[in-house]
């Protein structure tokens, strides 16, 4: 997990992990799933571990564009293009940092929706 990623690569790697996960949270809505297990949003794109997050907790996370849950220890593969902000139990949460949060910011299905209906 050492390899060195451009801040570009961080954020489409995790912004693919992210558009995978809203698709798994409207399934585990429409299943009347929770917890639900969602991909790690880390920057390794082979990455395939899993985490068991309540529907609250993901909406918590995904509330913010620059905010990522990993697996513990996959945080490093984002390199210096994110900091852990929070730690709990079985995750982490990461934000992105200066040009890689540009590009999920810019990214984000959500946000992007809300300022093209404006």
């Amino acid at each position: 997990m050492s390899v060195h990623r451009s801040a570009e690569r961080v954020a489409l790697n995790d912004a693919t992990f992210r558009s995978a996960n809203e698709g798994i949270e409207e399934k585990a809505e429409e299943l009347d799933v929770d917890p639900a297990p969602f991909l790690c949003e880390c920057a390794e794109e082979s990455c395939t571990e899993v985490i068991l997050l309540s529907l609250s907790e993901y909406e918590e996370i995904r509330s913010e564009p620059t905010h990522f849950f990993n697996v513990p220890g996959h945080q490093v593969t984002a390199g210096p293009h994110a900091k852990v902000v929070a730690e709990r139990n079985g995750y982490v949460i990461v934000q992105k940092l200066g040009v890689a949060a540009d590009i999920v910011a810019d990214l984000d299905e959500r946000s992007g929706a809300e300022e093209r209906s404006r």
